[in-house]
């Protein structure tokens, strides 16, 4: 397997976020995400991304192993609950036991700057102790508005800026990739990125690697730094090595 795949597989968020998951489907992606190649225990993915339910499960399932648990929470896919119940929610992932914590930005705040600081301020308190990626779903915005959300969430304190939850709007494309890139080259602090929604082949994968390198450095993209969440593309990945 040639360093690349193996890089890709070592950033890689393996996720679940079906209507149906169970508790079944999720000790399976554990296991999965712990050895992706047998016998490989030192290939094993960055994260497995979950609901906020499975969280403690997939906790005790991963436990020993270098594998983040990841959680959708915050009012994931749509933020239209009120605020303090978002906040509840991202609060409750992180008791359970969540490493990390996906949420979306508000993205009808974009014209209200002061309102969507105060939203994003409150969930950087609410995920304090934990990794925050700010998810933008940068299908439903402008060239011009993913790099205003991108910067939002920067100045509020988010850990990874994300492309899309993979359940609306158009998902990543290198364009938007390319806009977030930039703002993450620009920050004053180390910034990650995570390319989520549509990214099935391994091609489409290397292509936002290449973005990312060509905008942030060669030996930029690491575990800690970049992450593809999807659910089929480690199949392919292993696949095809």
């Amino acid at each position: 397997m040639d360093a690349d795949r193996e890089l890709l597989i070592r950033c890689l968020d393996l996720t679940s976020l079906g209507d149906d998951d169970d508790l079944a489907r999720v000790e399976a992606l554990c296991r999965r995400a712990a050895e992706p190649v047998a016998g490989r225990t030192d290939l094993a993915v960055a994260a497995v991304c979950v609901w906020p339910r499975f969280v403690g499960r997939a906790r005790e399932r991963l436990a020993g192993t270098s594998v983040r648990v990841a959680c959708a929470t915050g009012g994931f896919p749509v933020p239209d609950e009120p605020l303090d119940r978002r906040l509840d929610q991202i609060r409750a992932s992180v008791d359970a036991g969540a490493h990390e914590v996906d949420t979306v930005l508000n993205r009808w705040l974009l014209d209200e700057p002061a309102a969507l600081a105060a939203e994003l301020g409150a969930t950087r308190s609410a995920a304090a102790t934990v990794t925050w990626k700010a998810i933008l779903e940068t299908g439903a915005l402008t060239p011009g508005g993913i790099a205003q959300a991108a910067d939002a969430a920067i100045d509020a304190g988010a850990d990874f800026l994300k492309t899309s939850t993979g359940k609306g709007p158009p998902g990543a494309t290198p364009a938007a990739v390319a806009i977030l890139v930039q703002r993450i080259a620009a920050a004053d602090r180390t910034i990650g990125l995570k390319v989520s929604g549509g990214v099935r082949s391994p091609e489409q994968a290397t292509a936002f690697l290449t973005i990312a390198r060509g905008a942030l450095g060669a030996s930029w993209p690491t575990p800690a730094t970049f992450r593809i969440g999807a659910s089929a593309l480690l199949e392919e990945l292993v696949g095809r090595a």
